[in-house]
């Protein structure tokens, strides 16, 4: 019996990971193996990020713009050429909907304001003020915005209980 074929998108991933549709070394534009050179060169900058510096650097040297199969031909080089040593960045776990994520903790257990929490929609947020066990206020990092996040679920013996209020270092006056 046949197997079936990938019917899924053809995303950079699945490029990657069967090595179909990635420029090899030989065929790169010079600026772009100049760039893999570089790192080869000096092992302390081997990284996805510097990559992506020099390959904008030389291209521009050369009149040129980076084309996203050149950016990621030249990534799958370097991770398998450097595999000990080129580093990416990581890549976040995705928030399920309707999930919060607890991110930083003052204290284990409790959740209390300061705190950092993470919503699929908003990111990460700083716990605000803490209104019931069902709700909280919290500040988006991203947007600067304040929103009250309810209909939460902490569990039968989660309950709520007044602590003295901190001043945080900007909110105070000089």
């Amino acid at each position: 019996m046949p197997t079936p074929c990938n019917t899924g998108a053809d995303t950079e991933s699945n490029r990657e990971r069967n090595d179909i549709g990635l420029t090899p070394y030989p065929h790169l534009p010079l600026w772009a193996k100049v760039a893999i050179e570089r790192l080869d060169a000096a092992s302390e900058l081997r990284t996805q990020r510097q990559l992506d510096e020099f390959l904008d650097a030389y291209a521009k040297t050369y009149g040129a713009s980076v084309d996203e199969d050149t950016r990621a031909s030249a990534r799958h080089i370097c991770r398998h050429r450097f595999a000990g040593t080129y580093t990416e960045p990581d890549t976040p776990e995705e928030i399920p909907s309707g999930t919060l994520r607890l991110v930083k903790l003052a204290r284990e257990g409790a959740l209390s304001a300061g705190d950092r929490v993470a919503t699929r929609r908003l990111g990460e947020c700083e716990v605000t003020r803490i209104h019931t066990p069902y709700s909280i206020e919290v500040h988006a990092t991203a947007s600067g915005q304040h929103y009250l996040l309810s209909g939460l679920y902490f569990g039968a013996d989660a309950r709520v209980i007044s602590t003295p209020a901190t001043v945080r270092e900007s909110d105070r006056g000089s």
